[in-house]
């Protein structure tokens, strides 16, 4: 077969095979941008009517972000093969001028790369434009979604304080009592109802029986022995206690709900005006359960080692009163918003029975924030005058809060009332919850770290606020939606937080960002781990000494954080190759600003790598003498023997003369004079001072003492003892007994320890009798003394 007919039954094959898949690529693209425009429209139909519902808007608004989500994921599939097509064409060298040519095969391969650039570019361009049109469009539904929502909030309903209106609110509470008791009776008269009830009722009543033992007498009686347990002054029973009161107070109080919520469901005697909030109740029970677990969680009534806040007992067992009830009159006003579902009020009656819930839980509220106001002025761990903690700034805001929900539920504003209590009140339970999950992961993680419990060390004395930042932020979220938020809201942030910002030549976002500081953590974690086998178990098995364990493990750790920080920019995918020139320029600035750092974390690395000095050696540098604390990176501790701490620059020891007492061995030599008087034997005296060194324990035998003659002065004859001893450290001591051996010993010989003499040769000697007696004061005339009586 010829060669051009070979290649052209060869591109035919590829057509054969290729065309059917990029002729459904444009079908499906085509059904695509179809299916975007057709929602697009409905969108635009709605904003503009403004006719629509809040629930219709939510729904229409899923769909654009759905949309929305599926062309950015396409948007960014598509960049991988636009940038593959655009690095072969790049590959191929720029495109030749008119005046130029180039190869038929190369200017062949650039018109297919061209195409298939342009092809590519195809759906990207479609999803971009799907993308900025959804955006714009699900700005428009979520600014008509506010205004609806808001003019239902301000909506301004008969004042509760009204006696008005408290007779036709009466009037209307009264038919739907009256309906519900017509709906009971009509359901009582049907045969077969009755003969189910009466089947069903012995096992409700037997559950209802077995919810009330449960919370009346097991546990009761469970906790108090847990209690008692938790009062004991061992540490793990007093944990093991306070843990399990806390434990079974909570499962069995859910039980007891359950048993409750099985009841109900097993009579399945519901009236039909009633029937979403009779279905709602077994769930509303759980949620009356949270806030009195979490009042003893917290105020922990008795309890008082568990109490997570300082006060005393009382304050306790009110707080934990107040919580419980809190937990009633929330279910009292899901109860309240499910019957309206199922019945239609008029509007006073609406605003009455939502005054009277809010009312209640005002109340609790504000009873509940004095008490948090009084705990944290009588917290001993603050200073009287300071009144701006967190615990009194929570109840101040409470107290804001209840105010503005009694003031709008006054004058009418019953949602704007609603909207204010009933978030405070879940915000209590989160922050209630949020307090919790801080003190145990602190606590897990001081006992991983090697701590004991809450005793802080220095390092790790930011661990409980690192960990506080970090629940925060996973429940802002949460927090946001009580106070308002959507979903949809949540999600166009997540988005926006997805789509990151560019940063040498990559898309950061904040998943890339927790990844980075996920690995980088899990790093460092495995790092400190790895020095702590290394200290303990690995390195006191080897001759190392401990200067050279410390500088292992110093080492150690900071390979492991350049390594952490390589993995996990790695692992995120960055590539900062494009950073290296602006790192480059950066780098000589701050060479010539930080030389002296730099030039210290070089000495070092020097000093933990040759070790010529160590950890305990005794050195005199710069004028200074003691012993080596601690070398680190960039300087080095000295503990003086005055007990102070001189911080020497490492560059100091590296390029100036250092003084190394300890470094080769211990073995040290001191020198004492002693002086004696003329007259005393020469080889007597040096043979006393030759026996009190080689007597001494602590003097080396080799080299022997020596006691040289080093003067002879005017009124004395000067040796000096020189010996060595087995640690110069100890030669203070070694020089006291010494002397006091040498001074007993010359006293037992007779040998002299010789003071200066002088002769004073003194003139004048007539003259200066004379002045001295010439300047005596004449001596008195005597007088007649009469005689004493007889």
């Amino acid at each position: 077969m010829p060669p051009r007919l070979s290649r052209l039954m060869t591109v035919l094959l590829c057509l054969f095979f290729t065309l059917p898949s990029i002729v459904s690529a444009q079908e499906g693209l085509r059904e695509r941008e179809d299916r975007w425009n057709e929602a697009a429209e409905r969108a635009e139909e709605a904003i503009l009517n403004g006719a629509a519902s809040p629930a219709a808007l939510e729904i229409l608004r899923e769909e654009l972000a759905a949309q929305r989500a599926e062309a950015f994921e396409l948007m960014g599939a598509g960049s991988i093969t636009v940038e593959s097509l655009q690095a072969q064409l790049e590959a191929l060298g720029p495109a030749p001028k008119k005046d130029e040519s180039e190869p038929a095969s190369r200017a062949t391969r650039r018109a297919e790369l061209t195409n298939a650039l342009s092809e590519a570019e195809a759906p990207i361009l479609a999803a971009r434009q799907a993308f900025s049109r959804s955006e714009v469009l699900i700005g428009g539904v979520d600014r008509l979604i506010r205004q609806a929502l808001r003019a239902e909030m301000f909506a301004l309903s008969p004042s509760p304080f009204i006696p008005a209106n408290w007779l036709p609110a009466l009037s209307d509470a009264g038919e739907y009592i009256a309906r519900i008791h017509g709906e009971i009776v009509t359901m009582l008269r049907n045969p077969g109802q009755e003969l189910l009830l009466r089947e069903r009722a012995p096992a409700a009543v037997s559950m209802i029986t077995g919810a009330l033992f449960i919370l009346g007498l097991v546990q009761p009686a469970l906790i108090r022995r847990l209690e008692n347990r938790a009062r004991d002054p061992r540490l793990a029973r007093r944990n093991s206690g306070m843990v399990g009161a806390l434990a079974l107070r909570l499962a069995l109080t859910a039980i007891a709900a359950a048993l409750l919520s099985l009841a109900l469901q097993t009579l399945d005697f519901v009236p039909p005006s009633a029937r979403t909030a009779v279905n709602a109740l077994p769930k509303l029970v759980y949620v009356a359960v949270a806030p009195y677990w979490l009042g003893h969680l917290i105020f922990a009534p008795s309890m008082p080692e568990g109490r997570l806040l300082l006060m005393d007992d009382a304050l306790a067992r009110r707080a934990s009163r107040y919580c419980t009830a809190l937990g009633i009159v929330v279910v009292f006003e899901a109860v309240n918003q499910l019957v309206e579902i199922d019945y239609t009020f008029t509007a006073a009656t609406r605003s009455i029975w939502a005054a009277i819930v809010v009312l209640a839980g005002s109340y609790c509220l504000w009873q509940l924030a004095r008490i948090l106001v009084q705990a944290g002025r009588d917290d001993p761990t603050n200073p009287s005058d300071e009144h701006d903690g967190g615990v009194l700034l929570i109840g101040r805001l409470i107290q804001l809060v209840t105010g503005a929900a009694i003031a709008s539920v006054a004058v009418g504003y019953v949602e704007i009332a609603r909207e204010a209590m009933d978030p405070m009140i879940m915000s209590l339970g989160l922050a209630g919850v949020a307090v919790t999950v801080h003190k145990v992961l602190v606590y897990l993680l001081l006992r991983l770290l090697g701590g004991n419990g809450y005793r802080e060390t220095a390092a790790q004395s930011l661990l409980p606020v690192g960990v506080g930042i970090f629940v925060t932020f996973l429940l802002l979220p949460v927090l946001a939606l009580l106070w308002g938020a959507r979903t949809a809201d949540l999600t166009d942030a997540w988005t926006l937080l997805n789509e990151g910002v560019e940063i040498g030549g990559r898309r950061i976002s904040v998943t890339t960002a927790v990844m980075l500081l996920a690995v980088f953590a899990f790093g460092i974690f495995v790092t400190r781990w790895l020095q702590r086998f290394l200290g303990r178990t690995v390195l006191p098995r080897t001759r190392l000494d401990s200067g050279g364990r410390n500088a292992v493990v110093t080492g150690s750790g900071y390979v492991g954080l350049i390594l952490s920080a390589l993995v996990a920019v790695s692992v995120a995918g960055l590539d900062l190759s494009n950073l290296a020139i602006v790192a480059g320029a950066l780098s000589v600035g701050i060479g010539f600003g930080l030389q002296a750092v730099v030039s210290n974390f070089v000495s070092g690395i020097i000093l933990l790598a040759e070790r010529p000095i160590r950890e305990g050696d005794w050195i005199e540098v710069s004028g200074h003498s003691g012993i080596v604390q601690k070398i680190s990176v960039r300087s080095t501790r000295i503990e003086t023997f005055d007990r102070h701490d001189v911080i020497v620059p490492n560059a100091d020891l590296i390029t100036g003369a250092v003084k190394n007492m300890t470094l080769s061995s211990t073995i040290g030599r001191i020198i004492i004079p002693v002086s004696v008087s003329h007259g005393s034997g020469l080889e007597l005296v040096a043979s006393i001072l030759r026996q009190a060194a080689e007597q001494h324990p602590r003097v080396e035998r080799q080299p022997a003492p020596a006691v040289p003659l080093v003067g002879l002065g005017e009124s004395s004859m000067d040796f000096e003892l020189r010996c060595f001893i087995d640690d110069v450290s100890a030669g203070l001591s070694v020089k006291s007994d010494l002397l006091h051996n040498i001074h007993a010993a010359f006293a037992r010989a007779g040998i002299d320890i010789p003071h200066p003499h002088r002769d004073v040769l003194v003139r004048n000697v007539d003259e200066i009798a004379k002045a001295f007696l010439g300047n005596l004061p004449p001596a008195p005339e005597p007088r007649d003394t009469p005689a004493p009586p007889v």
